[in-house]
């Protein structure tokens, strides 16, 4: 009977020492995956802030016109008997590019000759042989496109910077590479009272012929230029509210500053108060932001 107890006892204890050598792993575990996690910040891109140049440019958008456009039409009524144009041909002025004819039953007239009343392209053909024509009918229309011109609105806070003569430099999506200059050819005297806006036109040489008409156009006219200011990128720069503030990336932590922006070239934004040169601007990820947060640089 001892014997019995006795082997009984030692397979107690057994059992006992397994059971707490199986639970001791397992209490670590859940300590460990209970402990808290430390946030080591946002990664943002930076930029260290410099003195630099930048221009303020107002950029306005249009459609390139020719330059002088002319109806043809003949002088008195008649038959369109014959044409020598089609689109797309040169004319010189007073060529003759059409007849007329005014024959009546029992009456000889001399056939009318239609010309040209200016040089250009023939840029569409109204009337077909056969036709008949009056001085209110157009037989075609003649365009001038060794230079184009392009009319623009521009507001009337900023109508006083923009003079006659001003150099223009003018894109075209078909050129993306390339800037056509112009100049300011004649600025409108009176301002639109629904939108505020007064309207200017641009002169553009195209002795190449590259550019035509209907092409849509940005316009870009330089007001003034800064040769040492402290310009940043322009997406850096947040608006609400009438407030503009940027996020500075101070020891680890995004600090939101409000600024006041001078100049801008549409790509960058001169800053005149708020920050300087010498500190460290946060570039990226500004939608999630907030004031205080942890970030790291980007390497």
């Amino acid at each position: 009977m001892r014997s019995y107890l006795a082997k009984f006892m030692l397979l107690a204890v057994a059992v006992t020492v397994v059971m707490l050598s199986g639970c001791k792993p397992r209490a670590a575990k859940a300590k460990e995956s209970d402990a808290p996690v430390v946030s080591q910040g946002l990664v943002v891109g930076t930029l260290d802030i410099v003195n630099g140049p930048i221009e303020n440019r107002l950029t306005l958008s249009g459609v390139l016109a020719p330059w002088e456009q002319v109806v043809v039409m003949s002088k008195l009524p008649g038959k369109l008997i014959s044409t020598s144009i089609k689109e797309g041909q040169s004319v010189a002025r007073d060529e003759v590019v059409a007849l007329v004819n005014q024959d009546m039953p029992g009456q000889d007239y001399k056939d009318i000759q239609v010309r040209a009343p200016m040089a250009g392209v023939i840029a569409k053909v109204m009337v077909d042989p056969g036709s008949m024509v009056s001085p209110a009918v157009p037989i075609a229309s003649i365009i001038n496109i060794s230079q184009l011109k392009v009319t623009v609105s521009v507001i009337e806070s900023d109508i006083s910077k923009v003079t006659k003569g001003m150099r223009a430099d003018v894109e075209v999506p078909a050129y993306p590479d390339r800037k056509f200059q112009g100049s300011v050819s004649n600025i409108l005297p009176v301002v639109d009272p629904m939108s505020h806006t007064a309207k200017v036109e641009i002169q553009i040489p195209n002795s190449g012929l590259n550019l035509k008409p209907g092409m849509s156009a940005t316009v870009s006219l330089l007001l003034g230029k800064h040769s040492d200011a402290v310009a940043i990128p322009k997406d850096a720069v947040i608006e609400k509210m009438n407030e503009k503030y940027v996020y500075l990336f101070d020891n680890g932590i995004a600090k939101k500053t409000a600024i006041q922006t001078g100049f801008d070239d549409g790509h960058n934004v001169e800053v005149v108060s708020g920050i300087g040169v010498g500190t460290r601007l946060i570039t990226t990820d500004l939608n999630v932001l907030k004031d205080g947060a942890k970030v790291r640089a980007k390497e």
